[in-house]
């Protein structure tokens, strides 16, 4: 019974929304869609404060991995090999993570699109910049990471 009243909420409150494109009831044009609160360079940043967080964890539990080793190498205990064990697994882990918000926020950056951000068209230089673009490359055998430069 639960199930269909929230079906029947949620169909009712998809049928009053506006479609993109179409005129609202009384005619008129729907408005424009607001500048989004968040672009794409806050996302660089917000991803490289993760892989920063990242790498600080991973040399936390780094520490803590060695740590447990030569307290198990002092006193060989099953406790102080699984405390080890799973502190490596989680610096490892971080590593990881920094790892992949790091590639995500120096992607995010390179691949941003600077003609927004220069002003109005009658401040802007008519005269074209270098363009760097980054791209991966994969291969059967490996991969790697290859620039196109455009002037």
């Amino acid at each position: 019974m639960n199930q269909r009243i929230v079906m029947a909420s949620l169909l009712v409150g998809l049928g009053l929304s506006a479609v993109p494109g179409r005129a609202l009831a009384d005619g008129s044009p729907p408005p424009p869609p607001p500048d989004p609160a968040v672009t794409r360079d806050t996302v660089a940043l917000v991803a490289a404060g993760v892989a920063v967080v990242g790498v600080s964890a991973a040399t936390v539990f780094g520490v803590l991995a060695l740590q447990n080793k030569s307290d198990y190498q002092a006193h060989p205990t099953y406790s102080n090999v699984d405390n080890g064990t799973n502190d490596a697994a989680y610096a490892d882990g971080c590593i990881a993570l920094a790892v992949a918000a790091g590639v995500t926020s120096l992607v995010l950056y390179l691949t941003r699109d600077t003609t927004h951000d220069a002003g109005p068209a009658a401040a802007r230089p008519t005269q074209r910049s270098a363009v760097f673009s980054p791209a991966p490359v994969v291969t059967p055998h490996g991969g790697g990471a290859g620039f196109v430069l455009r002037f």
